[in-house]
């Protein structure tokens, strides 16, 4: 698939966290639940984003969440090698959500420009009717789950 056939997805905190690292293991397993299988399938066919502080912010839920450090630094380092690191440099987004913490998403998308900004947070979902140059919801709500589901890789 040339590059600018694939599609550009910011994954919230969420998705991360809500797939876990155990597929990502030393003895890895395909991935299982639907988070998981669209993480392997941006990572594998599509163009994830991802900016310093979503990074940070995936490593400290990980952490905080009680997955094992190993394998939380693990899975930074396979987003960071699949994904695209986007520099935002928009200053603020033109609605911001009410948890100004979820804003970066919101700038990642915009500076990445992205398809897909894929969340469970209602903070970001509240939003959805808001921004038309790409879609916000859940895995389900976007249609996503039969591709993360298809092709997706280890």
């Amino acid at each position: 698939m040339s590059e600018a056939a694939k599609e550009r997805f910011v994954l919230d905190t969420n998705q991360i966290v809500g797939g876990g690292t155990g597929w990502r293991s030393a003895a890895p397993q395909a991935p299982k639940n639907p988070k998981s299988k669209l993480l392997a399938h941006v990572a594998a066919h599509q163009t994830g984003l991802y900016c310093g502080k979503i990074i940070g912010e995936y490593l400290e839920k990980l952490v905080d969440r009680g997955h094992a450090p190993e394998r939380a630094a693990e899975m930074i380092a396979y987003i960071m090698g699949a994904f695209e690191r986007v520099a935002p440099i928009t200053k603020g987004s033109p609605f911001p959500p009410t948890d100004l913490d979820d804003e970066v998403f919101l700038l990642c998308a915009i500076d990445g420009q992205a398809h897909y900004l894929v969340t469970d947070d209602k903070h970001l979902l509240e939003l959805r009717d808001k921004y038309s140059a790409f879609k916000i919801g859940s895995i389900e709500a976007l249609g996503l789950g039969e591709r993360g589901m298809k092709n997706a890789t280890t």
